[in-house]
């Protein structure tokens, strides 16, 4: 990262934006896109998905640049994120890994937290009525972030299974959970 990154405020940022600097976006890319990547990661854990949005999102942010409102950067730019990843999830059924829900926002008020609560134990009933296989599968690829390979080195079994496991899972934890996706977003 550049040192000019880290000594142009977020205030002078959205100014030369709007202004139409060339090497703005630039600079706001190399300020945010690991942050909002990882932000996305957490909740969708599909690289190439989270590298797309990231390049949408700042596509996106220089060509509308003048009809954004933009007045502070940071907190426009996750809000833009969650949206584009909501979109996703909408319009490809994924599922979002609830287990990494606790560190993508910290501004959450009571209701919110409740509400993650009672997604959390919906989640683990869920889990716990997956079939035995099944389960030790998904805890082990969403719990412990193994990867397929490992997960099929350790259970001796192929690629191929962890990866039907998984989708059986999450087959049967979408419906469940479908009606809590805006509000964790």
């Amino acid at each position: 990262m550049s040192s000019q990154t880290n000594i142009v405020s977020d205030q002078d940022l959205v100014r030369k934006l709007k202004a139409a600097d060339n090497d703005v976006l630039e600079l706001i890319y190399q300020r945010y896109a690991q942050k909002l990547y990882h932000a996305a990661y957490n909740l969708l854990r599909n690289k190439e998905v989270c590298e797309d949005l990231i390049h949408d999102l700042f596509v996106d942010l220089w060509l509308k640049r003048e009809t954004y409102n933009i007045n502070v950067l940071k907190p426009y730019l996750y809000a833009a994120i969650k949206s584009r990843v909501l979109m996703h999830l909408r319009s490809s059924k994924s599922i979002i890994d609830i287990s990494s829900m606790e560190f993508t926002d910290n501004g959450r008020t009571p209701e919110h937290l409740y509400a993650l609560k009672e997604v959390s134990q919906i989640s683990n009933h869920e889990i716990s009525n997956l079939p035995h296989k099944c389960r030790e599968i998904y805890k082990l690829s969403r719990l412990e972030q193994r990867s397929h390979k490992e997960i099929a080195i350790l259970k001796g079994i192929s690629t191929k299974t962890v990866e039907s496991q998984i989708t059986i899972a999450l087959k049967r934890l979408r419906p469940a959970l479908k009606d809590y996706m805006t509000l964790i977003l």
